[in-house]
């Protein structure tokens, strides 16, 4: 799947740029996608989204401010409900789609790019661990009881050390240093197990509990506005 295209509202009024992106994301093919970029925090508009498009579309921040916000804006194959298991597996797929970019980048000589790249990575991943630590691990311990040294104890010591490692591989691309790779392994090796737990644990754990397809529906929706 490839990026159709960019949608730069900058220079529009900002009366203008809802309309701008609604008639863009309404000529979407399914599981088409565009780049929106603003200077302005575009929140607001994904909340106008949910209200207007619910359940069609995916939000994506690759560029969370303060000067530029860019957001991926995709359109759904299908306008179901979705569960805690869809929405955050898709979105480790997402990201783990940036690494081999990255890795040949680096080969080739060209960190600036690679460094560009991975603070995509950087942006949306951060994103999602917040996202797990304030809205899915509270739910979570809500409707199980599961607190203490339960399984969201665990993913948070682990999402420390994400973290860490993440950024010892963006430090590595912006000092050209030729072990930035060696820095990318041990970040992947370490987000892939943490992704497995959450994959085969945590989030099936989630669903189950939310009970009932619109519960789950509403928790995605929390996810997506985080």
């Amino acid at each position: 799947m490839t990026v159709t295209r960019e949608l730069d509202v900058r220079t529009l009024p900002p009366a203008q740029r809802p309309p701008e992106v609604f008639a863009a994301f309404d000529a979407l093919g399914p599981d088409d996608a565009f780049v929106l970029v603003d200077d302005r925090d575009p929140r607001p508009l994904l909340a106008q989204l949910q209200t207007e498009r619910p359940r069609r579309f995916e939000w994506s921040v690759l560029e969370a401010g303060p000067a530029r916000f860019r957001v991926e804006l995709r359109r759904r194959a299908r306008a179901d409900a979705r569960n805690v298991s869809e929405y955050l597996e898709a979105d480790h797929r997402r990201l783990d789609a940036i690494v081999p970019v990255v890795r040949r980048l680096v080969d080739e000589g060209a960190f600036p790019a690679a460094a560009e790249r991975f603070a995509e990575l950087t942006c949306g991943l951060s994103r999602h661990i917040d996202v797990e630590e304030q809205v899915l691990f509270p739910a979570f311990e809500q409707a199980t009881g599961m607190t203490g040294g339960g399984p969201t104890f665990v993913m948070r010591a682990e999402h420390v050390e994400i973290r860490r490692l993440m950024a010892a591989v963006a430090g590595a691309l912006a000092g050209a240093d030729a072990a930035a790779n060696d820095a990318l392994d041990d970040f992947v090796e370490t987000l892939s197990i943490h992704n497995m737990k959450e994959e085969r644990m945590l989030y099936p754990m989630t669903d189950r509990a939310a009970g009932s397809d619109e519960a789950r529906d509403d928790l995605v929706r929390r996810l997506q506005s985080w």
